[in-house]
């Protein structure tokens, strides 16, 4: 009966855990500034000379790296940033990002002024200035499952679903990331970017790919499990 009572109270303990970390998550995530309008010109070149920032360690750490989600909707519709967004979205590979030291890809982009911090439940990396919080970047993380052969999301919330729950885990074929990758303008900066276009964003946005991309996309992204 003892037995019982403490694998019931080991149970509760764990569930307390994850609930914990899960709302932690969901604050992180909903915390994303998104702006209320338009930004000027002047903050959308902040944008763009942003993400020459975060490129620079990235390139250092010589990580593979690809503009997508809402960044790639602004490259292919706009050239560039979406008007109302003042973050950048990058995907990076996990096999490359396991291989270094976590206490070295933190160093690098602190040498470069940028702080990075990895969010293990969702599988990303936030990415900002030190003395101010926008413009700021994610860094998705994606590995190829050995099941499905696709590339599919990581983080402890995306590992708990099976690997057929492709909407979920924003699967996309690994030949839209076959190297070389071709790249393509945002604004006057030039980024790898996935092939065949908008291809893989029918992927990353299963259930909007088609429609044309909003503010209200960008907000549901942002605030969702994604």
């Amino acid at each position: 009966m003892k037995t019982v009572r403490f694998q019931q109270k080991r149970f509760l303990i764990l569930s307390s855990i994850i609930i914990f970390f899960v709302v932690m998550y969901v604050f992180w995530n909903n915390s994303q500034e998104v702006t209320d309008c338009f930004m000027s010109k002047e903050a959308l070149k902040k944008v763009e000379h942003f993400l020459e920032m975060v490129q620079k360690p990235l390139e250092e750490l010589r990580l593979t790296y690809f503009l997508c989600y809402n960044s790639l909707w602004g490259a292919l519709k706009v050239k560039g940033p979406l008007p109302w967004q003042n973050s950048v979205d990058l995907c990076v590979l996990n096999k490359e990002v396991a291989a270094i030291d976590e206490g070295f890809l933190i160093r690098t982009f602190k040498r470069h002024s940028l702080n990075i911090v990895y969010n293990s439940a969702g599988g990303y990396y936030r990415i900002s200035r030190f003395n101010e919080l926008v413009p700021s970047a994610t860094i998705t993380v994606f590995e190829e499952d050995s099941i499905t052969n696709q590339m599919r999301r990581v983080g402890f919330i995306h590992r708990m679903l099976p690997p057929n729950s492709c909407e979920e885990l924003n699967c996309f074929p690994p030949e839209l990331i076959a190297s070389p990758i071709p790249t393509i303008s945002f604004g006057d900066v030039f980024v790898p970017a996935p092939r065949d276009g908008i291809e893989i964003q029918k992927y990353l946005f299963p259930y909007s790919w088609w429609k044309e991309a909003n503010k209200q996309e960008n907000v549901t992204r942002n605030s969702r499990f994604h």
